[in-house]
């Protein structure tokens, strides 16, 4: 798994497919930055954004694989391992994301002091966690294997964001509207629902990468 790993995060790299997504979060970020903003709504923020960021990575990362390395790839290692290392490349990104949105959001914010600070701090992380997997799922789902095409790709994107971000029973919906409010709180809840979710968009990926896999090299063979 160690080789997939640093295969994926070479193939990100070389190929520049992070470069839109990362640069569209910064963006995000940069134009929220105030220093007259709390710490706990920059931090529900940061969340926000990250949801179609990440999800338009993890669709990138699969996307920038040339169709014959990927089939040789799967063979090597079998149908699934290279899927779930590309998710795993792309949640790592999204986790560094969530930290340097921190650090920025501590240097710029008004932040409490005492363990209030801390207290906002960790939630707001929390939130971040929740919107992070929420991004991570849609992107899974929204894979070559499962949505071919580029555009019907970023319409599923475009509006699956938007749900996650604005339906009420959305748990990151949830969770960056607890950043929102005066009584924020650790967003239990939302965390609990999002990663077995999150589990099974995962799996849906791997198995649909899968199959594309084997289904390839039955017409090779």
């Amino acid at each position: 798994m160690k080789a997939l790993l640093h295969y994926q995060t070479a193939l990100l790299v070389r190929s520049q497919r992070w470069l839109p997504p990362v640069l569209f979060y910064l963006g995000l970020l940069a134009i929220s930055l105030d220093s007259q903003s709390s710490l706990g709504s920059q931090l529900g923020w940061n969340a926000a954004a990250l949801v179609p960021a990440l999800a338009w990575l993890t669709r990138a990362l699969p996307a920038a694989e040339p169709p014959a390395a990927r089939a040789c790839l799967a063979a090597a290692t079998g149908p699934r391992r290279p899927q779930y290392a590309a998710l795993a490349v792309t949640l790592a990104v999204g986790l560094l994301l969530v930290l340097l949105a921190a650090g920025a959001a501590l240097l710029t914010c008004e932040v409490p002091r005492g363990m209030a600070g801390v207290t906002v701090l960790g939630d707001g992380l929390a939130v971040g966690v929740v919107c992070l997997l929420a991004g991570s799922a849609l992107g899974a789902v929204c894979t070559p294997s499962l949505v071919r095409t580029t555009a019907g790709a970023a319409g599923a994107l475009i509006v699956g964001s938007v749900l996650l971000l604005v339906l009420t029973g959305s748990p990151a919906n949830a969770a960056v509207r607890a950043a929102y409010s005066s009584g924020a709180h650790f967003p239990a809840l939302p965390l609990l629902i999002t990663l077995p979710l999150a589990l099974g968009c995962w799996w849906i990926s791997a198995w649909a990468a899968g199959r594309t896999a084997a289904t390839a090299d039955r017409e090779a063979g």
